[in-house]
């Protein structure tokens, strides 16, 4: 979660050229009220050598609530809301984190909505963009604009068709995590 908390931090201005890309991976991209769907994860541990998946749902309501629901290996529940963050284990909270007292899992809560509904602009405030664009797909290279994301979080690529299909973070010290989306349903 701390990569994901560093990999959206502080503001910058964006150039014309990126605005009218951010334009066109909008128009490409649905952004409903809600979604849900399958994901697959892969966290690779550079120290270890060794990777180590993961697998569940999520299911997002527009500025509302983020559930992720890992179902494998071990269950566990990852609520978002823009108050708080909350994490669950057989219905017993392991840790709840308020938005209000803590203004990095603020703009944590606030860019992660974001990224699942498809809000171009929030992400290009953090990060400088590179896209591609061929028909209904598209892939674009994140590179975050301040050193002290850059000491966590070095690249993320992301690449999708009408929704978000798949997410990498690059994490500093060699580290990364691989997110793919399956069975996506408004």
């Amino acid at each position: 979660m701390r990569v994901l908390v560093l990999l959206f931090s502080l503001l910058a201005v964006l150039p014309t050229a990126a605005l009218a890309d951010l334009r066109e991976l909008e128009a490409l991209m649905e952004s409903p009220a809600s979604l849900s769907g399958r994901f697959e994860q892969v966290k690779y541990l550079a120290a270890l050598d060794t990777e180590i998946a993961s697998s569940g749902r999520f299911a997002y309501e527009r500025d509302s609530e983020i559930r992720w629901q890992t179902l494998e290996p071990i269950e566990n529940m990852l609520r978002l809301t823009p108050a708080r963050i909350t994490s669950e284990q057989a219905g017993t909270v392991l840790s709840q984190l308020e938005t209000r007292n803590n203004p990095v899992v603020a703009l944590f809560s606030d860019i992660f909505f974001g990224v699942m509904t498809a809000r171009w602009s929030t992400l290009a405030e953090h990060f400088d963009m590179q896209t591609r664009i061929a028909e209904s797909h598209w892939q674009a290279t994140l590179m975050p604009k301040a050193s002290e994301v850059q000491q966590v979080v070095s690249k993320v690529e992301l690449q999708g068709d009408r929704y978000m299909r798949q997410i990498v973070l690059h994490e500093a010290g060699g580290d990364w995590t691989r997110i793919r989306f399956y069975d996506i349903q408004q």
